[in-house]
């Protein structure tokens, strides 16, 4: 049966850490944050199940080099590169040097790839691309190489290119079988907001919400989500907890509470299997449930990342977040009180933003009073509504992916440059951490949560540097 290898590939020019497979890809700059290959493994999984001879290195977490990825590559048949937008680059030239070094046909996979997928094999190292989930597509295509497999972009031997219809998306995610974690676990994967090292799983795919911004919704996954059976999520946990050493386990759902039923049934069911573990999760800003967050509590939910992104309610109603402020502080209030962890993230840039709504933006992050808080640059991927937008108005700055990264300058407004943007992500770091109410709670967080202190000191330290 065919060898393919699958790659996270490791960055040529840098001795940073770089997150491809995250929502927001980024270099890791003020904490040493690396996240694993979640969609590969699963991809390697189940090409695995259908009889492929599979491997799968990541380079970023291996700290590999060009010429230690091309030894290890050198028997493979075929190579699945998972791309970004701000890495695009950087993996063309990983993709030359390995095609370069033997005849091997590359497949690029991955959200920059299933927006763009005629620009990208306009590239010659590239052969296939394989849009949106991509585990049957690619499964289906490698077979036999059929160059009508729906989800997959070919370069044909005349050199046209041939883009075929995406499939439908996994309606029983059921089916596939656990990510290949045991090619993972030489590595070691970390996030300072979480007890490490820690794993990622998946109750759903897909979301519901119609956020313009947000990546995976738009161009990977699909919006309306699709539930895998609570029961076979949780013998997902168990199992992760038998056969390996993680710390915590992160649900990478785009927002796990869009379904408090599921939701509810998951938590039952590790409460009444005694799991013990460390868990968490993405939560909607307005989730003001308390029956579901008590039992996420009780069921060892310890963190809910949520992503507020402005202070401004006509911003949040352009940017499609559609929820209220007031019920937002009631969420994060009753957040707080069950004991949770919260990771808040706030953006500057959406459409309407302007020097008022970040003030109000800081004004808010002040008042919810997260554990943690994060402000960033909006990122107009290819592919989403907010690109689409600023593509219309003509306010992009740049065409060149590997400026598509926070504190870059993308695009600017008539009345707010990206320079004044930058300014403000720096100045709401300060503003928010550098509290005299704050000093008291940041000693009692250095010994009781040094982990997150440590994280946020840094954070801002290093931002400054910036």
């Amino acid at each position: 049966m065919k060898k393919v290898f699958f790659l996270n590939p490791p960055l040529l020019n840098s001795s940073s850490i770089f997150n491809r497979p995250i929502r927001f890809p980024t270099f890791s700059y003020a904490t040493y944050t690396i996240h694993p290959p979640l969609f590969l493994a699963y991809a390697a999984s189940y090409l695995r199940s259908q009889g492929f001879n599979i491997d799968l290195i990541d380079a970023i977490a291996g700290n590999y080099t060009i010429e230690q990825t091309l030894e290890a590559t050198k028997d493979a048949e075929f190579i699945v590169i998972e791309t970004s937008t701000p890495s695009f680059y950087n993996d063309l030239e990983v993709a030359k040097s390995i095609k370069e070094s033997g005849d091997k046909k590359i497949i690029f996979v991955g959200s920059h790839v299933s927006a763009l997928p005629e620009e990208a094999l306009s590239h010659p190292w590239i052969d296939a691309v394989v849009m949106g989930e991509y585990e049957i597509s690619l499964s289906d295509y490698l077979k036999n190489l059929n160059p009508d497999t729906p989800g997959i972009g070919i370069r044909m031997p005349n050199g046209e290119i041939k883009i075929n219809p995406k499939r439908e998306f996994i309606e029983d995610l059921d089916i596939l079988p656990y990510p290949a974690r045991d090619l993972l676990k030489r590595y070691r994967y970390y996030d300072p907001i979480l007890k490490n090292p820690f794993t990622f799983v998946l109750a759903g795919r897909g979301c519901p919400y119609q956020c313009i911004f947000c990546n995976w919704p738009q161009v990977l996954t699909g919006r309306r989500y699709r539930k895998r059976d609570p029961q076979k999520v949780v013998e997902e946990l168990n199992y992760i907890k038998n056969n390996f050493n993680f710390k915590s386990i992160l649900f990478n759902d785009d927002t796990l509470t869009v379904d408090r039923n599921h939701v509810q049934e998951i938590c039952r069911e590790i409460i009444k299997r005694d799991l013990k573990i460390n868990w968490a999760c993405y939560a909607r800003a307005d989730f003001d449930d308390y029956d579901t967050l008590s039992l996420m509590r009780k069921a060892g939910c310890f963190l809910l990342k949520v992503g507020v992104e402005s202070g401004d309610e006509e911003i949040l109603r352009r940017a499609k977040k559609n929820y209220s402020l007031k019920k937002v502080k009631r969420a994060f209030f009753l957040m707080r009180s069950l004991g949770f962890h919260i990771h808040a993230t706030f953006v500057f840039g959406l459409p309407g933003e302007n020097r008022e709504t970040i003030k109000k933006t800081i004004h808010l992050a002040k008042e919810l009073r997260p554990t943690t808080v994060q402000f960033s640059m909006a990122i107009p991927y290819p592919g989403t509504e907010f690109y689409k937008f600023l593509k219309e108005k003509s306010l992009l700055s740049t065409n060149n992916w590997q400026d598509y990264m926070p504190l870059k300058r993308i695009f600017d407004y008539p009345n707010l440059s990206s320079q004044e943007m930058k300014k403000a992500v720096k100045y709401a770091y300060g503003s928010y951490y550098l509290r005299p109410c704050l000093w008291g709670f940041a000693l009692r967080r250095l010994f009781t949560q040094t982990r997150q202190f440590i994280y946020s000191l840094r954070q801002f330290i290093l931002l400054l540097k910036r």
